[in-house]
């Protein structure tokens, strides 16, 4: 609690600016204690410190990050404009998941797409690329490094593995252990209630997922949007922020009702029938704002499918031609 004033007296604003000067340049210091006031306050019932989470979210937080979730590792004006942190993006992550808990629903928004879009292309899972040295020598922290390294994250740029200017590719395990808790974060809270929901079943996030509670079909996977109950409740179904509730057909149940704005509610859902969402995935394409360019990407719903890579290779995604 001392530690928890502190911050709020010396960095956190109650008009949620970013003060460099005050934060400090590594942008770490900044989303992880941004992501512990928000766990915080969700452990104590805390309604006054969430608010003041969600203005540093909604306003300060955007000088160092994109709208893919990507965050500049130093804010530092000398520091290299595209090399990233992604345990950095799992805190936006982790404190977005409570933040919707919490109400703010358009937080689900941010999150689909930070994991689609960033968090988990950056994964290294291709290491075709990495050459092995057998003269490399430096004893067993030099050996077998590409398979090692399978599944490791990083200081990526949005594009790709490979900051445009930099001399190499870094990836360190501190890196991976944040990322990798942050995705743990995530597939904890698939289905899980929020505030006022209790008992319900969830459906947040559009990823596959099986519990004894619900089975998910995601739409960027089967084609629609499919939840089939295992326990008797009510079904909540949020409904993205580029659709509507009156833009999605329901299949195998009957007509949802709108609830809270953005959620489609079933209250007594059928037992073990599939029931269908179906909501086209549209086609959009945004400029990412970063410091030395702009960085044009192509969404099919929340998913990029396509991005300005600059010539650099490592790339995630196709280039936009």
């Amino acid at each position: 609690m001392r530690l928890k004033d502190a911050v709020l007296a010396e960095c956190f604003a109650p008009d949620g600016r970013y003060d460099r000067a005050r934060f400090g340049p590594h942008t770490h210091s900044t989303t992880c204690v941004m992501s512990s006031l928000a766990q915080l306050a969700d452990l104590l019932g805390d309604a006054p410190l969430m608010a003041r989470v969600e203005a540093f979210y909604a306003r300060g937080l955007w000088d160092i990050r994109d709208q893919l979730g990507w965050v500049i590792e130093s804010s530092a004006p000398d520091a290299p404009p595209d090399r990233g942190e992604v345990n950095n993006t799992g805190d936006i992550v982790e404190t977005a998941l409570i933040l919707g808990r919490w109400g703010w629903t358009e937080a689900y928004d941010d999150v689909e797409r930070i994991l689609r879009g960033h968090l988990l292309p950056s994964q290294l899972r291709d290491v075709d690329w990495i050459v092995e040295r057998p003269d490399a020598g430096g004893g067993d922290g030099r050996r077998a490094v590409a398979q090692r390294l399978v599944g490791a994250f990083g200081f990526p740029a949005p594009y790709g593995h490979r900051p445009l200017g930099l001399p190499r590719v870094s990836f360190n395990l501190d890196i991976v252990g944040g990322a990798a808790a942050s995705l743990c974060e995530v597939v904890r809270s698939l289905g899980a209630a929020g505030p006022g929901r209790a008992g319900g079943h969830c459906v947040d996030l559009y990823f596959d997922h099986r519990s004894g509670a619900v089975t998910v079909e995601s739409p960027y996977t089967a084609g629609a949007l499919t939840v089939t109950v295992h326990r008797p409740g009510p079904l909540f179904v949020r409904v993205p922020g580029w659709s509507g509730p009156e833009r999605v057909s329901v299949g195998g149940a009957p007509a949802p009702r709108g609830h809270g704005g953005r959620y489609l509610l079933l209250d007594d859902p059928p037992l073990h029938q599939r029931i269908t969402f179906r909501l086209d995935l549209p086609t959009s394409g945004i400029v990412l704002r970063h410091r030395t360019r702009g960085i044009r990407a192509r969404l099919r719903g929340d998913e990029v499918t396509a991005m300005d890579a600059f010539g650099q290779e490592l790339a995630f995604f196709d280039p936009i031609a």
